[in-house]
């Protein structure tokens, strides 16, 4: 019961975020990243809803070909999705790295498609690695486990510039603290940190099976860390966004809460009007 409640609080909070973010508030180049992760996201908790449906339908039925291919290609879209959202929030802590220390180039000189173009390479990344993994399976080059060399290369890549960038950003917080960015480093910070925790114990669980045993408690768990990891930032964006007074509906104030937090880094008085007109 626990885990369909995360399913459906993630599944319904990165749905509206897509919503909002795609059609509903101003796009700007840092809600780009911010909706493509939301995506990922998605993608993940909606592999494994599947998942869990499909598992439980034909656990009375004997195995078919069909079947092992169907929970196979569920397998590959989930760890495409898992790897988008991996890359995306690297992308997102090195995005906010160099707006913290080179504010100026940032802001005047940063190409303006450098998001757009930074996330379609993100997903061709993903898709190349989930095609080397199937290709692998198929031709079985390295045993039962080719996809953990996939999972070393997300560990490899993505977790040192995370603790990096965590570590940079907190610094950048408690020295030099700006108003207009505070909502904003916060949430970066605590998804990066809930990532830490949340999603790399699939990294860790997953090469445990491969050099020591296959534990499917371990993998379970691992999984529903992963799950965690992308159910909670929508409702980080609220929580961090929120006006402490008010009693605005949850939808209004959803929105208004991504708009105080992914506004434009000139924190223009536009944003405020715009916001305010949302409250309405």
């Amino acid at each position: 019961m626990e885990q369909q409640f995360n399913f459906s609080e993630g599944l319904m909070g990165n749905g509206t975020t897509i919503y909002l973010l795609a059609f509903s508030i101003k796009r700007n180049p840092f809600t780009t990243f911010i909706l493509n992760l939301s995506i990922a996201d998605f993608g993940v908790i909606i592999s494994l809803i599947t998942a869990a449906i499909c598992a439980s339908v034909f656990t009375l039925s004997h195995q078919t070909y069909l079947i092992n291919a169907f929970f196979f290609l569920l397998f590959e879209f989930f760890f495409f999705t898992y790897s988008a959202s991996q890359f995306l929030l690297t992308a997102i802590s090195l995005d906010r790295c160099v707006a913290v220390h080179f504010p100026f180039w940032h802001r005047c000189h940063r190409p303006p498609y450098l998001s757009r173009l930074v996330c379609g390479l993100i997903w061709i990344l993903s898709f190349l690695l989930s095609m080397v993994h199937f290709i692998l399976h198929q031709t079985r080059t390295y045993g039962s486990s080719p996809l953990f060399y996939q999972l070393i290369v997300n560990g490899l890549l993505c977790t040192p510039l995370m603790v990096v960038s965590t570590v940079t950003l907190w610094i950048h917080m408690r020295s030099k603290m700006q108003r207009n960015q505070r909502k904003l480093l916060t949430t970066i910070l605590l998804a990066l940190l809930f990532f830490l925790l949340f999603s790399l114990p699939m990294n860790v669980f997953y090469g445990i099976k491969y050099f020591v045993s296959y534990n499917p408690l371990l993998l379970t768990i691992g999984v529903g860390c992963a799950t965690l990891n992308s159910s909670i930032n929508p409702l980080l964006y609220f929580l961090v966004g929120r006006k402490k007074r008010g009693k605005d509906q949850h939808r209004a104030s959803y929105k208004v809460a991504l708009q105080r937090i992914f506004k434009d880094e000139t924190g223009s008085t536009e944003e405020q009007e715009t916001t305010n007109e949302s409250q309405l």
